[in-house]
């Protein structure tokens, strides 16, 4: 079990190091369609992003790894409910599509069950977002709002 804690760990610094690397690119900026969803100024890209990516924003959920391992745990881990909330401050919300599409899910090898996402930002952090359904929905049909979890440099000439 630690070997696939450390992997999983290990997996997330490497997207973190790539996204360090690679030449940014250009985010989305729709916000209006987030502002139409209940719930949705928080999932919206923020107007300033600086990072073009969601691999930073989405380090800061190591800390609940164990949590989505283990489905008989019902507490969040030390640091957890902080990485969640430091996320949805910094209106870095629509990152978490990458949960909800399994992106971050097939990027590091670690399962993360939609429901216990739900129920971790919600039930156990109290975190106030749009309705899980609305959040999935949005998620889905509106793609290309949300920026990429990470991006490949360019290739050297």
């Amino acid at each position: 079990m630690a070997s696939s804690k450390a992997a999983g760990t290990a997996a997330l610094l490497l997207l973190l190091l790539a996204a360090a690397i690679a030449a940014p690119a250009e985010a989305s900026k729709k916000t209006a369609y987030w502002d139409s969803v209940p719930g949705g100024s928080k999932m919206r890209p923020a107007a300033d992003d600086a990072a073009s990516t969601c691999v930073g924003s989405l380090l800061a959920l190591s800390p609940c790894l164990p949590f989505f391992r283990d489905a008989g745990t019902s507490s969040a881990p030390e640091g957890c409910c902080e990485g969640l909330r430091g996320i949805v401050d910094a209106d870095q919300a629509v990152c978490l599509c990458h949960i909800i599409n399994h992106t971050l899910q097939r990027a590091i090898g670690v399962d993360i069950p939609v429901d216990r996402a739900f129920d971790l930002i919600g039930g156990v952090c109290g975190i106030a977002l749009a309705p899980p359904q609305d959040f999935a929905d949005a998620c889905a049909s509106n793609r290309a709002a949300v920026p990429p979890l990470y991006t490949c440099p360019a290739p050297s000439a």
